[in-house]
């Protein structure tokens, strides 16, 4: 076997990259991407800080409304018994009724004006 192909020079390099970077470069672009994830680090920070005092605020605020929810639930409920509705009429000036009396018509009368 011919083993010069794999060690000619010429067909390696190709494939390796035509730039030719310094340290100057690679320093500057290595200190710009450790600035922009520290920048990106507090941006994320400062969202999630934002969020979890939303969520402790609604939570709140849910917790408010439930109270006040069962405080009108149970206002409802003595609003609308019998004894509330017994209050309500006397306060319209309803009066209770003692005895009912019906009026008779008798099969052979005609009713006039």
């Amino acid at each position: 076997m011919n083993y010069t192909f794999v060690l000619n020079p010429s067909i390696i390099r190709p494939l390796v990259l035509r730039w030719k970077f310094n340290l100057k470069t690679v320093c500057l672009l290595g200190f710009s991407l450790i600035i922009s994830l520290i920048g990106f680090y507090i941006f994320q920070v400062s969202a999630i800080t934002q969020a979890s005092f939303t969520i402790a605020h609604l939570e709140k605020q849910i917790v408010g409304l439930d109270k006040e929810f069962k405080g009108l639930q149970l206002n409802f409920s003595n609003t609308n018994s019998l004894s509330g509705l017994e209050e309500a009429l006397i306060a319209k000036g309803y009066e209770k009724v003692g005895k009912i009396h019906y009026i008779q018509v008798l099969e052979g009368a005609v009713v006039a004006k």
